[in-house]
């Protein structure tokens, strides 16, 4: 798959191509000016969202005459046409993969900008993005495997670097166990209660990756910041964070998932079926109502000691059903793109860790930075 196909293929790299060309109109324009691209989205998706039911308010001076105003997906597309693009920088594709990473919502219906993204209309106008991005070589890397000599593992809100990753506690056999052992609970839970129309809005475990519990890392930007920063599912605002150095083997067995094949066939050679815990939030984010199955990451790690999802697989897959076999299909869900998670207990961390402190945690101006910058 092309970079051009793979960022139209699905709803996060749809996602990386509407943020770039936003961006590209906000750069051009200063802050008193109209801002016709952006404008036009707020209005196009408020009214998907309306229409669907969605508990969305609309207030502020001119919210009565905004709540009125339409804005079709045919006129979007000649707006995204006609916004001139920036060149290509590292800079701007990492903003507009952490905007999209952000914008992730498994557990519910798709907002209304990644709605009107999916709409064929668009495509045109999308492609049109998606050409100018490949004219680069900047974004070749998001198809890379996992580079094992620039692992970083990120912990969120840790006020002392000297006090975490110690090498006590639970092994990865351990976790995973009890990984499974719950699992199996809340599958058999579901199936005694939850007995109820896939449309009811009953909460549950929407996400497919393995256990929180393991150690987990990723590769670094152009600029060195970790991938794990700033590119986290269902983030917290978090504005703090310390950072390690990993030590891998080079002997380790790594999964490598970048395109639908790898998953699918995980699914089966290892799957565990999760349709009842799973189905509510799995129908509400796809539109699909069947059977669903997930990788047993247990049985996976007698095989393999980490699986990682490249950033390219990420930009494809992430919240898309992919079918597995006739009745059953599945979602990747919750794993944040360039992301390994670990199935052996033979990682080290180096003893230098990094402290960062996020500005503006609260808002889409939000960045890292390391403690000792300004």
């Amino acid at each position: 798959m092309d970079i051009v196909q793979l960022l139209l293929s699905g709803r996060r790299g749809r996602r990386v191509l509407w943020e770039f060309a936003l961006d590209s109109e906000a750069r051009a324009l200063s802050e008193v000016d109209d801002h016709p691209l952006r404008s036009a989205m707020y209005y196009a998706s408020y009214q998907v969202e309306v229409v669907r039911g969605d508990s969305v308010i609309m207030f502020g001076p001119g919210a009565d005459e905004g709540r009125t105003i339409t804005v079709s997906v045919e006129e979007l597309a000649k707006l995204i046409s006609a916004t001139k693009l920036l060149s290509v920088t590292e800079q701007l594709l990492q903003k507009a993969l952490e905007s999209s990473v952000g914008h992730a919502r498994y557990w519910q219906e798709p907002d209304g900008e990644d709605t009107l993204l999916a709409s064929p209309v668009l495509t045109d106008a999308l492609r049109r993005v998606a050409e100018h991005i490949a004219t680069s070589v900047l974004a070749q890397w998001w198809f890379a495997p996992v580079d094992l000599r620039t692992q970083i593992h990120v912990e969120f809100d840790q006020s002392d670097p000297a006090g975490s990753m110690t090498s006590t506690g639970p092994s990865v056999f351990d976790k995973l166990l009890r990984w499974k052992e719950n699992l199996i609970l809340t599958e058999a839970r579901a199936r005694a209660e939850k007995p109820t129309p896939v449309t009811a809005m009953i909460g549950g475990e929407w996400w497919s990756m393995p256990s929180s519990q393991l150690v987990s890392s990723t590769g670094v930007f152009a600029n060195q910041q970790p991938i794990g920063l700033s590119c986290v599912e269902d983030a917290f605002n978090w504005e703090q964070a310390v950072t390690r150095r990993a030590s891998v083997p080079p002997s380790v067995k790594i999964l490598e998932i970048s395109t639908a094949d790898d998953w699918v066939q995980l699914c089966r050679d290892y799957g565990i079926e999760v349709t009842a815990h799973k189905r509510h939030e799995w129908y509400r984010s796809t539109g699909r109502d069947g059977a669903w199955v997930m990788p047993d990451w247990l049985a996976v790690s007698k095989d393999y000691d980490g699986v990682h999802l490249s950033i390219a697989g990420y930009l494809a897959l992430a919240g898309e059903y992919l079918g597995v076999e006739k009745d059953f299909a599945t979602v990747i869900a919750g794993w944040d793109p360039g992301k390994t998670y670990w199935f052996t207990d033979d990682l080290r961390f180096y003893e230098d860790p990094v402290s960062w402190r996020c500005l503006d945690a609260n808002n889409e101006d939000r960045r890292w930075v390391r403690s000792t910058e300004k």
